[in-house]
């Protein structure tokens, strides 16, 4: 036997060398240690061919694919001319050999030598080594490359379940489950499953950071993929650590003029405006677009355009009209340069917007130019339910309005937004997408609303502006399979995977069909939409399916909007609903009563808009931090009344006691009662001053629409008499510091922090010290007919065995929690007693999805210790998901704080207005509103009460539903 030299221990260390991590530097070592290998004339053959095995991958793993090949072929050759027996690594090169015809495209020699690896590890190191695991997820790649995703996802995910375990045991292949962690993300993200798309790729993340390091290549990889899940999921407030940390380490590693750095920035800004911060965005999509800018002409991706166009919009916000102009241009200029047809999506973009800042300036025929090209391109390369392509037909339609032809500009407008309305409507389509599109889609609904009313649509106008504010009205995100996760047994189970099933075929055939759009091929296109339609149809019907087996699921997942005419058949003579769209241009708002329709477009910069309830948010903090004795800015407080409530509104709803109002983002969370309807007099730091003001609540009450269509009743027993005992259940109330004493005993069995995120987060949630007598306070009322679960009884399995449907007021003292707002948590959610040891599906959090799934028959849901403020958020998620929720569970009015309340106000306002309204059996001529509104006028002119002439203390509470 041949004794091991040198340049045997050489080759050998090359062979073992990682090249995932910074393939380049790990080719360039193994070449050179070639070179002097080979000079050798004694060197192991062997041990040669795996260091070129290795060379391979860096080459792989550089995209270098075709030079990866010749290296994988001539090691496979070459071990076979050496006559020995197959062995694990050689069984590797047969693998690998099929991942680059996958990658080339060559997908059956792909699928034949996937085949032959997988036979030769389960031979040779059996179906629980990482060597059968790569194997395993290289066949699903084929698979899914070949458009077989429901095969593909299963083996997948078996490959992730193998390849870490051996990992751990054996050290090898220790990359496979972030590769394919990152692979599994992606695809459910196209499949229009963003909660499990999120879950795959935070295992990724988790696993390279582990396994691989912070700094690691494929770590980066995994953080951007996990940045882009949540941001697909609407998620912003998630993904933007994410995304800055990924930021962070790129500039940290990468040459700092690196085109990779310009993306990062271009998806944190991304996160930061879609969540609603677009001033911290725009320094980020600046630097973005000026590291595209400098790039050679021929290396420029034509993202930068649009990144130009992305700034423009910002600035048309703030009302920097003349840099939006500029911006635009620039952004058209450059995507006509770098874009290889004038068709380019990015290029018909730019001119969408160019247009649409020329037709503000009144320069109606260069717009006109623009738009009949981009409407022509986007004929031919994009479905007419695509957002830009609606917004394209839209604009130029608008254009018939100022030239003197209003009807036909809405005929034009109607058919336009037709498709886009249908796709938005259709429960065929991924609400994850549907939520994705609500930025992007509710300008068009309000320019359709604005373009009825100059043609005098009422009807279509009442119906544009529902659509504009569907993201709020409909559920946040939900888990498909926490909605059905207790429920109906193994029945459910087999229809959620039905349901999934078919979302993921239907997402496939229809990217099928759109890339063919996209690339101008028509051959075949009917029969791809037919493949479509009929994958359409097969998931509406398992949506309805899962609808009968899981109740609330429908209501809570759907939205459809009302007719003007149903709308108004609904209301008494004392009532009326206002609804407000928004958009650069400025405030639609139309007023709906009983005896007419009125409406007026208010010219507003959005940024002048939300700078008022800015400052009047700052008023509220200053009032809360010094318990009512604070200066509170009523100047803003009538400004502010005055743009929502323009004079031909204000004169409709003369005498009307009670207004319903459609609102939408940072409006939704307005408190409508702190509003001053006349010009302030006095000090705003005096209370008698702020005593005597002409506040919004004396004029009329409000309630806050979070659903058109009627109150679900769930309950069969026949409607109580209006003096009959009104059962009372107090949940919440739970034990100081149980969440951090939960932390502590995972601490104590080893568990880190690190392993359970979600824990930490609800262990720095602050105690609620009033809660406890504030429900003990409500539950005396109510008598023997009350029930209370506080402490750490306020558990899910009690909350959940309860018998609800016999409570006709439910009131929670707990955490609210938005969804998105924490880590795992893709749905809004009460937070409960911390689960004991043998609790097994218990979390602690009453989710939306699992709310839903109670049975009610509730007047009154009152959670008092929620905050569901707008913040600082354009873009503020709001109270809808949560009141969907109840709502859908059977509920028909809730009262919701908008911010934290002082304990002993939280009592006497909820106890007040309970009791106003007959403990939650209205009495004929009153109504949920108007006791809240009495309640709150209660507090007002209650001089004994400190502070409470100031909003801070009266006006924390919303009335949502009614």
């Amino acid at each position: 036997m041949r004794a091991r030299t040198a340049v045997d221990a050489d080759l050998q260390a090359l062979a073992a060398l990682d090249t995932s991590g910074d393939p380049a530097s790990a080719l360039a070592r193994i070449d050179a240690g070639l070179e002097r290998a080979r000079k050798e004339a004694r060197r192991d053959r062997t041990a040669e061919l795996l260091a070129e095995a290795n060379r391979g991958e860096a080459l792989f793993w550089l995209s270098r694919y075709r030079e990866a090949l010749a290296s994988f072929e001539h090691v496979d050759q070459g071990l076979a001319a050496l006559g020995g027996p197959m062995t694990p690594r050689w069984a590797e090169v047969v693998n690998n050999i099929g991942s680059v015809h996958s990658s080339l495209g060559e997908l059956d020699e792909a699928a034949r030598y996937k085949q032959r690896a997988l036979d030769l590890s389960a031979r040779l190191t059996g179906t629980a080594s990482s060597e059968y695991a790569a194997a395993l997820y290289g066949a699903a790649l084929v698979d899914y490359r070949r458009g077989r995703v429901l095969e593909a996802v299963p083996r997948i995910e078996q490959a992730i379940a193998i390849a870490g375990p051996a990992a751990q045991r054996t050290g090898h292949n220790v990359e496979l489950p972030t590769v394919a962690g990152i692979t599994l993300a992606s695809i459910e993200m196209q499949a229009g499953d963003s909660a499990s798309a999120v879950a795959a790729a935070r295992g990724a993340a988790l696993w390279a950071e582990a396994h691989l390091g912070s700094e690691h290549r494929l770590t980066l990889a995994a953080l951007n993929q996990l940045g882009a899940a949540l941001n697909d999921g609407g998620l912003y407030g998630q993904a933007t650590p994410i995304l800055r940390r990924t930021l962070d380490l790129r500039v940290k590693l990468l040459p700092r003029d690196h085109p990779d750095i310009a993306y990062s920035l271009n998806a944190l800004a991304f996160a930061l405006e879609h969540g609603g911060y677009p001033d911290e965005a725009l320094p980020f999509y600046e630097r973005s677009a000026a590291m595209f800018e400098a790039l050679p002409r021929e290396s420029q991706p034509m993202s930068g355009a649009n990144t130009f166009g992305q700034i423009g919009r910002i600035a048309a916000r703030n009302g920097e009209t003349e840099r939006a102009l500029a911006l635009f241009r620039k952004a058209l200029a450059l995507a006509r340069r770098n874009a290889s047809s004038p068709d380019d999506l990015e290029v018909l973009w730019a001119e969408v917007n160019l247009a649409t800042a020329l037709g503000g300036r009144g320069e109606l025929g260069a717009a006109q130019v623009l738009l009949d090209h981009a409407v022509a391109g986007y004929a031919l390369r994009a479905q007419p339910s695509n957002p830009d392509r609606v917004t394209a037909s839209v604009r130029r339609a608008a254009l018939l309005g100022p030239q003197g032809a209003p009807h036909q500009a809405l005929d034009e407008v109607r058919r336009a937004v037709a498709p886009l309305r249908d796709h938005l409507l259709d429960r065929a389509n991924p609400q994850a997408e549907v939520s994705r599109l609500r930025l992007d889609v509710a300008a068009v609904f309000v320019e359709e609303a604005r373009v009825a009313l100059a043609a005098g649509d009422s009807g279509t106008a009442f119906d544009a502006l529902q659509m504009a504010t569907m993201g709020d009205l409909q559920a946040s995100m939900l888990s498909l399979g926490a909605l059905g996760a207790d429920a109906a047994g193994g029945q459910v189970g087999q229809a959620l995977g039905d349901y999934r099933a078919a979302k993921a075929r239907l997402r496939e055939v229809a990217r099928n069909r759109d890339r063919a759009i996209g690339l101008g091929e028509s051959a075949g296109l009917s029969a791809l939409q037919r493949e479509v339609e009929a994958a359409q149809e097969d998931v509406r019907r398992r949506d309805g399916r899962l609808a009968a087996l899981v109740p609330g699921y429908a209501a809570l997942t759907g939205f459809a909007p009302t007719s003007l005419a149903d709308a108004r058949a609904g209301l008494r003579r004392d009532e009326g609903m206002v609804l407000y769209g928004q958009d650069t241009q400025g405030l639609v708002v139309m007023a709906v009563t009983g005896r007419g329709v009125t409406q007026a477009s208010v010219p507003v910069v959005p940024r002048h808009l939300l700078d008022l309830q800015r400052k009047i948010r700052a008023s509220i903090d200053d009032g809360m931090l010094a318990g009512g004795l604070a200066p509170f800015d009523r100047k803003s407080a009538h400004a502010l009344y005055s743009l929502l409530f323009p004079p031909p509104v204000e004169r409709a709803l003369k005498g009307v006691r009670k207004v319903r109002v459609l609102a939408a983002g940072t409006l939704a969370a307005l408190p409508f009662d702190a509003l001053v309807t006349a010009p302030p007099r006095g000090d705003d730091n005096d209370p008698e001053a702020l005593r005597r003001t002409a506040w919004f609540v004396r004029r009329h009450a409000v309630s806050m629409i979070v659903s058109m269509a009627p109150p679900v009743r769930r309950s069969a027993r026949p409607p109580r008499g209006e003096d009959a005992a009104t059962g009372f259940a107090g949940i919440g109330a739970l034990r100081s510091g149980a969440w951090k004493a939960a932390l502590a005993g995972q601490a104590a069995k080893g568990i880190t922090a690190e392993a359970n995120p979600r824990l930490v987060q609800l262990a720095a949630l602050p105690d609620l010290p009033g809660a406890q007598g504030e429900l003990t306070a409500m539950a005396r009322r109510f008598g023997r007919d009350s029930l209370l679960l506080t402490g750490d009884a306020a558990s899910e399995a009690a909350v959940k065995a309860a018998p609800l449907d016999r409570m006709r007021v439910l009131a929670f003292a707990t955490h609210g929690l938005v969804g998105g707002a924490q880590r795992n948590l893709v749905e809004p959610a009460l937070v409960l007693a911390p689960p004991g040891p043998g609790d097994t599906g218990d979390d602690g959090l009453l989710t939306a999805s699992e709310i839903a799934r109670l049975r009610l028959d509730a007047d009154w849901v009152i959670l008092s210790a929620c905050d569901t403020s707008a913040g600082e958020s354009e873009n503020a998620p709001t109270y809808s998901g949560l009141a969907r929720a109840f709502i859908a569970a059977g509920a028909r009015a809730m009262l919701l704080s908008h911010w934290p309340v002082r304990d002993e106000v939280a009592g006497r306002i909820t106890l007040y207005t309970v009791k106003a309204a007959g403990g939650g059996a209205v009495r004929r001529g009153s109504g949920r509103a108007e006791a809240l509104r009495r309640a709150e006028l209660r507090i007002i002119a209650d001089r004994t009460l400190a502070g409470s002439a100031h909003p801070a203390i009266w006006a924390p509470f919303v009335l949502v539903g009614d």
